[in-house]
């Protein structure tokens, strides 16, 4: 038998705990978390590399792959790390930055190890509007109705049988 909250106390008691249920899940959703990101950083695994000893082989046995390989050469390897904060409704806020830059010569020997953190880092400001590329302008409906009645009325291919791997 199915009971029925006929009395106004029982829906003032039942009405008080899913208020406190719902409050305390969304307390629980706006607290704040950290995270790393990148590149898991062991202080003794980094300190392990020697310049003009270790050559690329060891140092990416020693501290794995690097997280970026340089833009124009091989020839330096960085290793970044990021711990943010994490809070909602505010963009991520780096608490703690770590970059070991590990440069080899032209016999994949290391030469030089560099370490950045937070106070190396630099704001970047892209500058705002648009790149102009070739093509046309599409509209907001132009994109939606645009391939109307581009397409024949024919079966895709292969499917009318005929000497493919699944079509005999």
């Amino acid at each position: 038998m199915v009971q029925v909250l006929s009395d106004k106390s029982s829906f003032i008691k039942y009405g008080k705990i899913a208020v406190v249920l719902s409050l305390s899940l969304a307390t629980c959703a706006c607290s704040k978390s950290r995270s790393i990101r990148g590149y898991i950083f062991d202080a003794e695994l980094a300190d392990a590399i020697t310049a003009g000893v270790d050559n690329r082989q060891s140092v990416e046995s020693t501290l794995g792959t690097p997280t970026i390989r340089g833009t124009f050469s091989n020839d330096t390897w960085y290793y970044v790390s990021t711990t943010v904060r994490v809070r909602p409704v505010f963009w991520p806020e780096a608490k703690q930055h770590r970059v070991l830059a590990v440069g080899f010569n032209e016999s994949g020997i290391v030469e030089k190890i560099e370490n950045f953190d937070l106070d190396d880092m630099q704001k970047v400001s892209p500058v705002g509007g648009k790149t102009e590329t070739r093509g046309r302008n599409v509209g907001f409906f132009q994109q939606i109705f645009g391939s109307l009645g581009r397409f024949g009325g024919q079966a895709p291919v292969g499917s009318q049988g005929g000497n493919g791997p699944n079509g005999s």
